[in-house]
């Protein structure tokens, strides 16, 4: 029996039984199909996915919306923010249909019983903190996000550990108070034509870091949300976020602002160099048994050594390689000049 003649038996079901793949006997007698490329889907794969998203289960219609919105090419956090999930659990779904097809978007605990993880004192708990201000719970902040009430929840030892899917599918249904929590994307007053000519002329003539401001603000006036926008410009949703703001507060001079001073050199030239020169000395002449560095080594040599405060194990590398030294087969060696020192 092949997956089609799986899901063709399923959808023969009347209609007062239609929950497709409910039936665990049919899950487990569905073969394990062949990785899927989601991007270029076959009629027929597209055609149960359409089936699946206006016929199933609630979930289930939720992970065949997932596959059909990426299909269409949208990116992750424009299906998380439409669908109302986390981002982590759109890329969850895709990764199971890509591994087992249509068979992947059925849960593995789907039509048993599952134990609540919580019980109703902890749910309430919960409930009571995600209707009162933040700052009257000792938080520096005035809204809650679901990241901010889980770390929260944590840090008081209300939960061990609550996913924010799980702290989301918790908190559904409740009459949150919109004083303390933002409700997706603020609303976007329309733009005069002097303002709109201006922003042009910026997108024209001004520096490219300038004109994609400008770029952000025009595409939000024009009815683009905050994550298609970020998608279509290339830009992180909380970039598009910030300069949307700093424009409703300052106008187009807003986009126009200088740069913060740079900050200075925390590892000049001087301080690299004398990096490599350590990198390219025999371990053992630091008391080390072998006769080869890792990164972790020679930063505690450098620290102790006092040539850096401290350092990350992944700047140290940068620096490294920047400079041509590999620490891998042997002893370091020098492969090429060092480049020009990368601002710190």
């Amino acid at each position: 029996m092949d997956r089609r003649a799986t899901l063709s038996d399923v959808r023969a079901r009347p209609p007062e039984h239609v929950e497709p793949f409910r039936d665990s006997s049919l899950r487990a007698a569905a073969p394990k199909a062949a990785p899927t490329r989601i991007g270029d889907l076959p009629d027929d794969i597209l055609a149960e996915l359409h089936w699946i998203a206006s016929e199933g289960s609630p979930s289930l219609s939720r992970h065949a919306r997932i596959i059909l919105a990426r299909n269409e090419g949208r990116p992750l956090s424009e299906i998380a923010h439409v669908l109302d999930v986390d981002r982590a659990t759109v890329r969850r779904w895709l990764i199971r249909f890509e591994q087992d097809g249509l068979r992947g978007l059925v849960h593995a605990s789907t039509g048993k019983s599952r134990k609540r993880r919580f019980d109703d004192s902890i749910r309430d708990a919960v409930a009571r903190l995600a209707m009162e201000a933040p700052e009257a719970v000792g938080e520096s902040f005035a809204h809650w996000s679901l990241r901010r009430l889980r770390a929260h929840l944590v840090r008081r030892g209300i939960v061990a550990d609550i996913s924010v899917e799980g702290l989301r599918q918790l908190l559904r249904g409740l009459p949150l108070p919109e004083e303390y929590w933002r409700r997706g994307e603020q609303p976007f007053a329309p733009l005069s034509t002097e303002v709109q000519r201006g922003l042009e002329v910026l997108v024209r003539d001004a520096r490219p870091e300038v004109a994609r401001r400008a770029r952000v603000v025009l595409a939000r006036s024009r009815g683009l949300g905050e994550a298609e926008v970020a998608s279509a410009l290339g830009v992180g949703r909380s970039c598009v976020r910030r300069w949307l703001q700093r424009f409703q507060r300052h106008g187009i001079l807003g986009l126009q602002m200088a740069r913060r001073s740079p900050r200075p050199l925390v590892f000049t030239s001087e301080v690299r160099a004398a990096i490599v020169r350590h990198a390219l000395i025999d371990p053992r002449e630091f008391g080390h048994s072998r006769p080869q560095w890792s990164l972790r080594t020679l930063r505690n040599v450098l620290v102790r050594q006092r040539v850096v405060r401290k350092i990350s194990i992944q700047h140290l590398g940068r620096i490294l390689a920047e400079a041509g030294v590999s620490l891998r087969g042997g002893l370091p060696v020098p492969l090429v000049e060092t480049r020009v020192p990368a601002r710190g």
